[in-house]
């Protein structure tokens, strides 16, 4: 089976405090990418965390898979 990625990257926009919790910001930020990508059928596989902010996750790499629409037949 083949698959495809994406990656995405998503911060809360606006004025950041150093040291400001956005956990509810990037909760709501997740959520949101994940049900618009997940119509389209990919599936979310991992969350990193890529920029740490006076002690808070500021920043996360999101990705997601799905089965290629690329059918090709492998032969021996």
């Amino acid at each position: 089976m083949q698959y495809e990625y994406k990656t995405c990257i998503i911060y809360p926009k606006g004025l950041r405090v150093s040291g400001d919790d956005q956990s509810a910001k990037l909760a709501e930020k997740l959520e949101k990418e994940s049900n618009e990508l997940g119509k389209s059928g990919w599936r979310l596989t991992a969350v990193t965390p890529t920029l740490i902010n006076g002690g808070s996750v500021a920043k996360l790499l999101l990705t997601f898979r799905k089965k290629s629409q690329n059918v090709s037949s492998v032969k021996d």
